[in-house]
């Protein structure tokens, strides 16, 4: 790769980085602001672990993958029209509905589960981050949309995570919406994160079926790592 192209690189990262922070502020926000104030001890520790697991992130990830945080933030034309769909739902639910929903959850003192749940989702967040992030590093094909990188070269990766699941990113977001119903504690944002789990579990589905019909190697691959997206379950 030459210098213009790691530059290049490095400035769309930025920017990646930029959208992808904002998004988190906004969420936030939009907690906050559906709180009511600042009164909901288990929702600031979600947000502020939210918000300190996404800097550390997009620490280690421009320290040493420009290039995949580059791509993420590109727009792609062969974009697979389902994904088209699925994404936007996937988006909107999981930066910002989730969070007016838990804090409107707070305003409106719905019930919440028992503080053990709290503790139980936290540590199964810490779980789900692992599997969000580590994905990114391990694979440079690792982009926002689902389609063929024809143009990048891909490739089937084998290693890291996805040695125990195929899709380890997707396993991550669905391990994350049981721990935000567990530390958030009120049922509808239980919910909504079933509703983005379905969203994933589809999403999978069909990335699944795209890869096993069009990438090469990933056919065989499938018949080594069993698994989608839980291990001994689907």
């Amino acid at each position: 790769m030459n210098q213009v192209q790691q530059e290049n690189n490095k400035k769309r990262a930025v920017k990646y980085i930029f959208i992808l922070l904002l998004q988190r502020i906004i969420g936030i926000g939009l907690f906050f602001a559906a709180a009511g104030g600042f009164n909901d001890i288990r929702g600031i520790a979600n947000v502020s672990l939210y918000l300190i697991i996404s800097i550390v992130a997009c620490i280690i990830m421009f320290s040493g993958h420009r290039e995949t945080l580059s791509e993420r933030g590109k727009k792609q034309d062969n974009t697979k029209n389902w994904d088209k769909v699925l994404l936007p739902i996937y988006v909107l639910l999981g930066y910002y509905g989730i969070y007016i929903v838990a804090g409107l959850g707070n305003r409106l003192h719905w019930d919440v589960l028992p503080i053990e749940c709290f503790y139980v989702g936290t540590g199964i967040y810490l779980i789900s981050c692992v599997f969000m992030v580590w994905p990114v590093i391990e694979n440079k094909h690792f982009e926002a949309t689902s389609r063929i990188q024809e143009n990048r070269g891909q490739t089937v990766i084998k290693t890291g995570p996805y040695k125990i699941v195929r899709h380890p990113g997707y396993a991550g977001i669905v391990l994350w919406a049981i721990a935000s119903y567990l530390m958030f504690g009120t049922l509808p944002v239980g919910i909504v994160g079933f509703v983005i789990t379905a969203t994933i579990w589809i999403r999978t589905y069909l990335e699944d079926k795209m890869l096993k019909n069009e990438l090469a190697g990933y056919l065989e691959y499938s018949q080594t790592v069993k698994y989608r997206l839980l291990p001994f379950i689907w």
